[in-house]
Formats: structure tokens, C-alpha cells, sequence
């Protein structure tokens, strides 16, 4: 086991925050495919934000399976943008945003202290969301590792 920071967090520290987060969890994901497109969604995008902002930050942190960093990223951006597009949801990210909140909750249960001082700036931006003065120009470019880029 990782000792400091990046430590994993126990699997029953990992099942009891995943079960009080659960039902959150469902509910948003439905919400997310559900709602009617081109419909103003300030409390749905703030959501969005607090969650996926935790997973990209993660993601950001620490290395992470697959595409789940650019994915997440990008998640994260689209939520930004429709929040700064009048709160107006785009019913055509819905899946992958659901997607995107899944892979958070994994990340934040996995690698909880990680979580927990990534938190204030996930809160900070979901709060900007919901007052509605969030800018698009928030999300930075993601700097991918030259490793990963194939030339």
C-alpha cells in the first residue's frame, strides 16, 4: 500500500462512501439522460461540475486507465460551456457525461485524501456555476505527458 498522499483508500472506507453516494449517483445519471435538450439546467450543471471536477482533477494528479484524463477533461469543459451558454443542457452529452460521473465517484472513492484536497476547488466551481458567473476560459487546455502523444 502507498503511504502519504496517494495513498488508496481502504475497501471500507471505499464501500461506505460509495454507499452513501450511490443513490446521488443514479439519480444524477438518469437526470442527465432524461432531461429535455436546450432546457436550463443551472442545479444539473452544478452538479456536474462539483463531481466531474473531482474526477478530472484526480485524473489530472495521478496516472488513470485509458482516456478517462482527456475524457474527463473534456466532460468538465462541456459542462462549463453549457453553464456559460445560459444553463442550457445539451441532451447529446447526456450519456457521456453520466459516464463521466461514474469514473469520478470511482476516482474520489478510490483515492480519497486525493479527493479531499481537490474538494474546495470543486466546490469553488460549482458554485460559480450555480451564481452563473463561471467563464468559459476556466477549463484550461489539458497538457498531456510528451510520452503520450504519438507523432
Amino acid at each position: 500500500m502507498k503511504r502519504g498522499l496517494y495513498r488508496k483508500a481502504s475497501p471500507i472506507e471505499v464501500l461506505v462512501v460509495r454507499n452513501r453516494m450511490q443513490a446521488d449517483v443514479v439519480d444524477l445519471g438518469l437526470h442527465c439522460v432524461m432531461t429535455d435538450h436546450q432546457t436550463a439546467q443551472p442545479e444539473l450543471l452544478a452538479r456536474l461540475a462539483y463531481l466531474i471536477g473531482m474526477g478530472a482533477e484526480i485524473a489530472r494528479a495521478i496516472p488513470v486507465a485509458g482516456n478517462n484524463r482527456p475524457g474527463l477533461h473534456q466532460a468538465l469543459a462541456t459542462v462549463v460551456d453549457m453553464a456559460v451558454d445560459g444553463y442550457r443542457w445539451d441532451s447529446s452529452w447526456g450519456a457521456q457525461l453520466s459516464h463521466a460521473v461514474e469514473i469520478s465517484i470511482d476516482l474520489f472513492c478510490s483515492y480519497r485524501n486525493l479527493a479531499n484536497q481537490f474538494e474546495p476547488g470543486a466546490r469553488l466551481l460549482s458554485r460559480d456555476v450555480m451564481a452563473g458567473t463561471v467563464r468559459a476560459d476556466v477549463i484550461k487546455p489539458l497538457e498531456l505527458p510528451a510520452e503520450s502523444v504519438k507523432g
